[in-house]
């Protein structure tokens, strides 16, 4: 393989970039102003938290040991936290965290131990480590951006302009609204809570609860949040930002697993034997991003593993490798030609695992020695004009299958049934056409020759079959695995094709296979306390604002459309029937006004401005306009892209100060349950009865003022029905980690030994009124490992994973939900077997009509760093050690456009430009231009902001580099204004766009 770069020629670059980047002198001074030699260990040690000595562990005063959750990106690992009389000097990684380590240490194992471990030698597997990311985690807390008391804008939306008040201020104002602004009447958040419907002739839409907006990010504190939202206040719109970062993925997961909700994949590293990575780079990024790169380069030591890379850029997992690393570079936004390439290939040449595909239900697999089962073998109703088109072939509710003996029979026969069957059934009383699974399959890989694919996707025929074969030789030890770097404008389809490759070899639930993404968490919601339920809350109804979750043919408006005699196609806007609530959608929909508009948004930490491709014109313009928008309130730590345009801004904590509860991560076998509590004191503001303000507070405070159920006196209830108030986040916070402590077999009291290295005290002391005698002890020993993790040894039953998926559900080789329904734009049928598309518009034009390759001759893509996560921008040592990010482009471009590494160039896009600095690499597919996210901010201290007329909020580190999101599309056949979006479920196009790039 050749390497990414050629290091003559660029050596002497990247020297001139990193002294450029951070100004050192070239000697450090002392006390007495002498120069001290630059060879010379410059500064003090800290001095050691703990002392060994004699055998025995002493924790050393005024030093502490925290272990901890990590907010550094959103895999939030297990760390460990180092005060030196209060002040965070190190954060390291937590050695009980199955994130922190190959394998991690055993639950009861003393600290004492634990610890010791940590130098020894003979235990490197059990370091504990942590990223760059984790390891400068404290710097966020410290930074001198952050916003500390409440903020009212001055002026208008965006200016930058802001007033200091009181949280009473602060709440009383969007609560209960008025002439805020001297701009006329704002409705506040009470007027909303109401049962009228928003359209008595659309009934459907729901109630006007449903015009509150509400965006979060999951950071282990949105219980409290889902709580008001989704229990309590009771609106449908409550969206996270999968529909910018994953979505795609996910929901093709989703298909290919034929699951009810969003389960995806990880590959079972320790005994692969070769692995498939696609549209992930799991030492760059991923999720948990840690974890994949440690496990990783434990599997490639191993001389009988391999693996292959599929990116059109080249990243850490192949580019430092051994020679089992291979780099398949493809062209962006055309995985599916590949992915249906190997379909062809593994079909053609039968290396398919017929024992598991013939299995028509789950009984009869097990009895032929399976786990799992597929859909393979079911009947598919394929008579175009049959009024059950699409449906699998039923009767009395049961799936119809043709038996190894040639019967037409149920599914749940005893017996297998055929993989290849087409003819006519007998179904209520007449004659139709069917075909099973695997045979649409089958004809839909065959549709294109391996050559056409090859061409398709500038993969070799050579590279082709030797993904093939590699990926089909190795039997149930194998895995296809996906991530974020699906975002085209097919990325459910592409997963869902990708995946199947998994389908076909049988992999799920194996050792060396594929694993199910999140084994879960210990029950922190119920148990002792039902911290899950609110009694005579409102639930949500109604249609979501992205249109999501619903098909459009239940809508009242294709009702109406059909009782006037109306073709009911197209819908208004696309309907994305399995999909998440969207975030890319929400915005630009209640802009347009349909299916409704808005009243109020609340923002917590989520920033669609800066991650959403096209969000220049799809969503700011929004934002700006106070009638599109009327109340905008925003939550975080710092200003970021969005918030920047809100009305207040409510001050929040950062990791290091909070409480977090369970968080289950990807890719571990055991159940994790990683906790957080306060390290470090809260910074911002508090309000008149000394509560810090924060997003807890601010939930809690605005339940209630509108004195809604599930807050302030009698929440909630315990196991025996007793009643307990919700009048701060404490008392939330100590039920759920009681229920934590005590799920199934409980953990032990915490031992005397213990509790004196691990400096609980101060974390029970604010929560200790709230639990019972009984619960202190075993809410400490949680505390004092930083959450609840289950022992490696449970991870697997022989050849099989201890907690494989769900198996009464089949894997789909046919997803019903998808093929027997009509795509809400062009009335067309979907298809509900993986088959390959060119890029397409929500129309179903093709991308390339709208955008010839002969005008846009390039196309740009992201790809992730694994130094900088968006909102980490601010943490200057992080920016010290990578300062911006590159253009980088493929070596025929440089030669074609004059380019060279280190030219200021011009990229453009339908929609947007960004100007940065080229890198000309080999380590780019030919045609391509990839761009690192993370940077090229407009906020978290990239501007000045004015409070109470003080220049403010201002960071010179974080103006560096470019966002590639800024060059996203608009989708030109939508009215009104739309970032481009997935053709089946709708997630946001951030991949593969048309592009030109000049020398500036």
């Amino acid at each position: 393989m050749k390497s990414d770069i050629k290091k003559d020629k660029r050596r002497g670059f990247l020297k001139t970039i990193a002294l450029g980047a951070v100004s050192t002198p070239l000697f450090a001074k002392d006390t007495d102003s002498n120069p001290k030699d630059d060879y010379r260990p410059q500064g003090s040690p800290h001095i050691p938290e703990f002392s060994y000595k004699n055998g025995k562990l002493t924790k050393t005063p005024g030093q502490d040991v925290i272990l901890e959750m990590c907010h550094g990106c959103v895999t939030k690992c297990g760390i460990r936290v180092r005060l030196d009389h209060g002040k965070v000097v190190r954060c390291v990684g937590n050695p009980y965290h199955p994130l922190a380590n190959v394998h991690h240490q055993d639950y009861k194992t003393p600290l004492v131990k634990a610890f010791s471990r940590l130098a020894s030698q003979d235990t490197q597997e059990m370091r504990a480590t942590v990223c760059s990311r984790g390891a400068l985690l404290s710097k966020m807390a410290e930074s001198k951006v952050r916003i500390l008391s409440p903020l009212k804008r001055v002026g208008k939306r965006g200016e930058g302009k802001w007033q200091k008040i009181s949280f009473e201020q602060l709440l009383e104002e969007v609560v209960e609204g008025g002439n805020l602004f001297g701009e006329g009447q704002v409705d506040g958040i009470r007027s909303l809570f109401s049962d009228e419907l928003i359209d008595k002739d659309n009934p459907d839409y729901g109630t006007k609860r449903n015009q509150l907006l509400s965006f979060y990010f999951y950071d282990g504190r949105s219980e409290i949040v889902d709580r008001f939202i989704k229990q309590s206040f009771g609106t449908i719109n409550h969206y996270s930002h999968g529909g910018i970062c994953g979505g795609g993925f996910r929901i093709g997961s989703k298909m290919a697993l034929n699951s009810k909700g969003f389960l995806h994949t990880k590959p079972d590293y320790e005994n692969a034997r070769f692995n498939l990575f696609w549209g992930t780079a799991p030492s760059n990024a991923g999720n948990p991003f840690q974890k994949q790169a440690k496990m990783l380069a434990t599997a490639r030591s191993n001389k009988d593993y391999s693996y292959a890379v599929i990116d059109p850029s080249v990243n850490n997992s192949v580019k430092y490798a051994a020679s089992n690393g291979k780099w398949i570079a493809i062209k962006s936004g055309t995985d599916l030609a590949l992915a249906m390439a190997m379909i062809r290939w593994i079909i053609e040449n039968k290396r398919y695992a017929t024992n598991y595909l013939i299995q028509p239900n789950l009984a009869q697999a097990k009895l032929a020695g399976e786990i799992h089962h597929s859909n393979a073998t079911h009947l598919v109703i394929v008579e175009k004009n049959h009024p059950k088109y699409g449906q699998f072939a039923r009767v009395n509710e049961e799936i119809l299958v043709c038996s190894q003996s040639g019967k037409i029979q149920s599914h749940l026969i005893n017996e297998p049934a055929k993989l290849e069957f087409k003819g006519k059934i007998l179904l209520d009383g007449k004659k139709v056409a069917v075909k099973s699974s695997f045979l649409l399959l089958k004809e839909s890989a065959f549709e294109r020759s391996l050559k056409e694919y090859s061409k398709l996707c500038g993969v070799s025929l050579k590279d082709i079959i030797w993904l093939s074969d590699n990926f089909s030789k190795n039997g149930r030890k194998v895995n296809a695995s996906v991530h974020g770097g699906m975002m085209s404008t097919l990325a459910g389809m592409t997963t869902f094709s990708i995946l199947t490759l998994n389908t076909l070899m049988g992999t799920y639930g194996y050792k060396g296979g594929t694993i199910a993404a999140q084994v879960g968490t210990h029950n922190f919601l119920s148990g002792r306390y039902e911290l899950g339920k609110v009694e005579g809350g409102k639930k949500p109804s109604g249609l979501n604002l992205s249109r999501s979750g619903k098909y459009y043919e239940t809508s009242t408006e294709y009702k109406r459309k059909l009782k006037a005699g109306l073709n009911p196609y197209p819908a208004t806007q696309p309907w994305y029937p399995i999909s998440m609530p969207l975030i890319n959608e929400p915005l630009s929909a209640a802009g347009f006004g349909y299916p409704y508009n808005i009243k109020v948004f609340i923002n917590y930490m989520t920033n669609v401005v800066y991650n959403q491709a096209g969000s220049q014109e799809s969503v700011v313009n929004v934002l700006k306009d106070t009638k599109k928008v009327p109340l905008f309130i925003g939550i975080d730590a710092f200003m970021n892209e969005t918030n920047a345009y809100s009305d207040y801004i409510v001050p929040d904590g950062v990791n290091l100060e909070n409480w977090a509860l369970p968080l289950a991560p990807w890719g571990v076998l055991t159940k994790t349950s990683t906790i957080r509590y306060p390290a470090l004191k809260a910074r911002q503001d508090k309000d008149k009865n000394g509560e810090s303000i924060c997003v807890e507070h601010f939930y809690i405070s605005v339940a209630k003022k509108l004195g809604l159920k599930g807050f302030g006196k009698n929440a909630f209830k315990d196991k025996d029905g007793k009643f307990y108030d919700l009048d701060k986040k404490e008392q939330f916070y100590a039920r759920a980690l009681a229920n934590l402590a005590f799920d199934g077999k409980g953990v032990d009291d915490i031992s005397k030994e213990d509790l004196e290295l691990a400096p609980v005290q101060d974390a029970l002391k604010a929560i200790e009124s709230y639990l019972l005698p009984e619960e202190l002890k075993k809410v400490a020993t949680i505390l004092s490992r930083g959450g609840r993790f289950e022992d490696t040894s449970t991870a697997y039953e022989n050849d099989i994973i201890a907690r494989p998926f769900s198996q009464a559900t089949p894997a789909a080789i046919y997803y019903e939900p998808l093929g027997a329904h009509k795509h809400s734009i062009t009335g067309e049928y979907m298809s509900g077997t993986p088959c390959y598309m060119p890029q397409l518009l929500s129309d179903g034009s093709l991308m390339d009509v709208h955008y010839p390759p002969s005008e846009w001759k390039y196309k740009v893509s992201s790809r992730k760093s694994n130094l900088q996560h968006y909102y980490t921008i601010i943490i200057e040592k992080l920016t010290a050690v990578h300062p911006h990010n590159f253009v980088r482009i493929a070596e025929d471009i440089g030669k074609k456009e004059s380019i060279k590494t280190g030219d200021k160039v011009k990229v453009v896009t339908p929609q947007g430009e960004q100007s940065g600095i080229a890198f000309v690499t080999n380590g780019v597919v030919s045609g391509e231009i990839s761009i690192e996210h993370g940077f090229g901010h407009d906020e978290y201290g990239a501007r000045a902001h004015y409070i109470d007329g003080v220049k403010l909020l201002e960071l010179d580190s974080s103006k560096a580099g470019i966002n590639h999101n800024k060059l996203g599309l608009l989708d030109p056949t939508r009215k009104g204004s739309f970032s481009l979006a997935d053709f089946y479920v709708g997630t946001c196009v951030r991949q593969s766009l048309p592009a030109r790039i000049y020398k500036v």
